[in-house]
């Protein structure tokens, strides 16, 4: 049976759906943000602009949770000798943060993490397990009724199956997704009764939260100084120390994940004057080019760092992000404007 491309107003309907569970689903940790978060990158790396439906392996929706709860998996600071870890349960701390705040007292990134393969496989094993029997058990329930559009938990015991058109729509409406559930988990966060006394009025949670580590993107730009020999990606120009940026090739805007083969170091002109565009077709074309010669160097200096860095993943959410722009009419940005 051929599966049909949704309509706009199949499409409305898909996305008024997923504001129905953000507003009035039962919230009794973040762990139904962290899934429509992980549904929605893993509709980009391994979907298709179709209308077919989608079946994803429970280990690579954990290992989105692992990389969305590691950055939440340190003290917050919210004063100069005062720190927590961020409360993501009504009760006590939710399971899977209480495994990686343990594991990241014993590995520095989550690079050095998953090449202890046997501790990283265990651990996606466990968080498998969890997401399997809470949040994707109870994500689309309202009012005690499960209300299945996205899958039918019935045939997701070993696979996770996006129904028809699921997949699609995931992919079209991925950064409103993100949006509007990065919104509510820090809402839900400010409201956890364990986090008020110290969250109430302070700001940069979402920095905190979401944002990439400023630390760690100094540490990139080390790497990716000498693989550009301090050159800037987009004009070629020599860059002098200081007055250059690591630069998101797909912007963080489109897709907020950070992966170790979208990283390129941009002068501050450049980089400011490209912002959240997406760049031209010819420095797609010369970022695939330095991913596929530079690869190596890439995977083993970056990732320790504690990025994934896979090429194929980073070239699949490329390929997403510019139909995207060809169907929206996107504008592209070159330094020849």
């Amino acid at each position: 049976m051929l599966n049909l491309v949704p309509t706009a107003q199949e499409q409305l309907k898909f996305l008024k759906n997923i504001q129905l569970i953000l507003q009035s689903g039962s919230f009794s940790s973040t762990y139904k943000f962290a899934l429509l978060i992980s549904l929605s990158r893993l509709a980009i790396e391994k979907g298709q602009d179709s209308g077919d439906g989608l079946a994803l392996e429970y280990k690579d929706i954990a290992e989105k949770f692992i990389e969305l709860y590691w950055k939440q998996a340190v003290p917050y600071t919210f004063q100069e000798e005062s720190k927590l870890i961020l409360n993501q349960n009504n009760g006590k701390q939710a399971a899977i943060v209480n495994r990686i705040t343990l594991l990241r007292q014993t590995y520095a990134s989550l690079g050095l993490l998953r090449r202890d393969s046997l501790v990283w496989f265990s651990l996606l094993k466990d968080v498998a397990r969890t997401v399997k029997e809470m949040p994707v058990r109870y994500l689309q329930n309202i009012s005690s009724q499960n209300f299945e559009f996205l899958y039918q938990l019935e045939k997701c015991s070993k696979q996770l199956i996006l129904l028809p058109q699921v997949m699609y729509c995931l992919r079209q409406f991925s950064e409103i997704i993100e949006e509007l559930c990065q919104k509510r988990w820090i809402d839900y966060i400010r409201k956890n009764s364990s986090n008020v006394p110290i969250l109430n009025k302070l700001p940069n949670l979402e920095q905190f939260m979401f944002e990439p580590n400023r630390n760690q993107l100094n540490a990139v730009a080390h790497v990716l100084v000498e693989l550009q020999e301090c050159k800037c990606f987009y004009c070629n120009r020599p860059m002098k120390k200081g007055n250059y940026a690591v630069d998101h090739f797909i912007p963080w805007s489109m897709y907020p994940s950070d992966t170790g083969h979208n990283f390129v170091l941009a002068d501050s002109s450049c980089n400011s004057k490209k912002s959240n565009l997406l760049a031209s077709d010819e420095f797609l074309h010369k970022w695939e080019e330095r991913n596929e010669t530079q690869d190596l160097i890439i995977v083993d200096r970056i990732s320790v760092l504690g990025f994934l860095t896979d090429k194929e993943r980073s070239h699949k959410v490329a390929d997403w992000a510019y139909s995207q722009a060809k169907e929206n009419g996107y504008l592209l940005w070159s330094n020849k404007l």
